[in-house]
């Protein structure tokens, strides 16, 4: 395990780099038992020993090439972290046998908790004081548990349709199973991860622990926190400041209202704060926070590939007006200005053609006009524009707009060379809002630019409140710099 962890409630070393896992639970050959989070472990790569734990060990002999024990106390090789996937009824027992046996870390997949009511409620008490007294940590219960991209671990128990998870540098933490990579909204398996985390009904690891724990990560760049309550507010608030002092986190906070703080009862037995306490709080921390769950895994994309805006001044490339009416106004929202460009940048772009000038930047015109088309490169235009924005110093950021049909994805590694080319070196943040006819196409070509390190989107105001996020993350780092120079 990584000895750079820190000592103490933050080090979930356990869980995230365990030596050997032991999995209590079912071994019937089916989604959601034992039997496949031992296949998803092994699918996904995770090479180290794990132990298969069954009551009736004689009738599966071995499951994946491991003998099947019939109790914990029967593992004889090394093990750090335990799954359970049984009744919750039995769960207290098993855990007392992985503190007899100096388990340090279990997750709990079983359901069946404080979410359930009284019943489970006492049961999920009985596990808070094991974790407490019992010297093991114990997340869940009511949890699909933890993805470490590094070394291939999966804990998760639902099918997975993919055979690896790609690794990058994001975490996603959540309060909810549909943090899993089988559920990413994104729908792009080519998503940087670092660590995925489902906290479930946090009877003992919570947000600030795994906060405490990915400050310290070096496979992790950025974090992607979903809440749906905060339990101790002044730890999470210390975690969070610790965290964004070295890299930025967002945070998408559910159960907002009424309605949704009901549902969150039900769902993880958790207590929603009152909404407004907890926006100050976040801004209180310096995360960024974002109103969708898509936007939970989309804006990290920006602060992962790209440099941090040195300012809030946008320049937008658009093919039509609209878009950049649409951009000019996502602009404002995400507290951005548009960039006033130099007279070098305005001599430059008359150049290209007298239509330019204004930004929005709108080269559709230009791309359409016959005398300016390029028979081997009809993106002339975007070439030619594109780093005379870059180089401008009134400059920040800016977005690319992109068309994608069926009909051009021969010309995708034209274009795909062209944006790196012009990005490469600037240290400008860049990113690209994709649309077209063609799903398959947009995907293609989001694929391909994602590779070179130039995050895209399907959403404009997305895309741009990615840069704002950046731009306002980048200034609030930049303070305390400010004010010590001043001092």
């Amino acid at each position: 395990m990584n000895g750079n962890q820190p000592q103490g409630r933050g080090d979930l070393r356990a869980f995230f780099e365990p030596r050997g896992v032991a999995v209590a639970g079912s071994l019937r050959e089916m989604p959601g038992t034992a039997f496949w989070a031992i296949r998803n472990l092994r699918q996904c790569g995770y090479a180290g020993p794990v132990y298969p734990i069954n009551p009736e060990a004689e009738k599966y002999g071995r499951v994946f090439g491991s003998r099947v024990c019939r109790r914990v106390a029967d593992v004889e090789g090394q093990v750090d972290l335990a799954l359970v996937l049984t009744p919750p009824g039995t769960v207290p027992e098993i855990l007392e046998a992985c503190v007899v046996r100096g388990i340090k870390g279990a997750v709990v997949l079983s359901e069946g908790f404080a979410e359930a009511g009284e019943k489970g409620a006492a049961l999920q008490s009985h596990l808070s004081d094991l974790a407490r007294g019992g010297g093991i940590r114990i997340l869940g219960p009511n949890t699909f548990g933890v993805v470490n991209t590094a070394n291939g671990l999966a804990t998760i128990p639902p099918y997975l349709d993919q055979d690896r998870i790609c690794r990058g540098g994001v975490a996603v933490c959540s309060q909810t199973g549909s943090v899993g990579p089988h559920q990413n909204p994104v729908g792009d398996w080519a998503y940087p991860l670092s660590k995925m985390c489902d906290l479930g009904n946090k009877c003992d690891v919570d947000e600030a622990d795994v906060l405490d724990f990915l400050a310290c990560d070096p496979e992790t760049e950025v974090v992607a926190l979903h809440l749906e309550d905060i339990r101790d507010g002044r730890r999470f608030l210390r975690a969070a400041r610790n965290l964004t002092s070295r890299k930025p986190l967002v945070v998408f906070k559910t159960g907002r209202s009424e309605e949704g703080a009901r549902a969150s009862a039900s769902h993880t037995g958790a207590v929603s704060g009152e909404d407004r306490i907890c926006e100050a709080a976040l801004r209180q921390a310096g995360a960024l926070a974002v109103k969708t769950w898509r936007e939970l895994w989309e804006v990290p994309k920006t602060l992962l590939l790209q440099p941090l805006p040195r300012g809030n001044r946008m320049a937008v490339i658009t093919f039509t007006g609209g878009q950049g009416v649409i951009a000019a106004d996502a602009a404002v929202a995400a507290g951005l200005s548009l960039a006033g460009f130099s007279p070098e940048s305005l001599r430059g772009l008359a150049r290209i053609s007298p239509r330019l000038g204004n930004n929005p930047v709108d080269i559709g015109p230009v791309m359409s006009d016959s005398r300016s088309q390029s028979s081997t490169n009809p993106f002339l235009a975007l070439e030619n524009t594109l780093p005379i924005l870059l180089a401008d110093a009134g400059v920040d950021c800016v977005t690319v707009t992109l068309y994608a049909g069926r009909q051009i994805v021969p010309l995708f590694p034209v274009i795909v060379d062209l944006l790196e080319k012009s990005t490469r070196g600037t240290g400008k943040t860049v990113n690209v809002w994709i649309y077209g006819t063609s799903l398959s196409a947009i995907s293609e070509l989001a694929l391909q630019l994602q590779n070179r390190g130039l995050p895209c989107y399907t959403d404009l105001e997305i895309a741009i409140g990615s840069l704002g996020l950046a731009a306002r993350y980048a200034a609030a780092r930049r303070r305390p710099e400010e004010q010590i120079a001043a001092g």
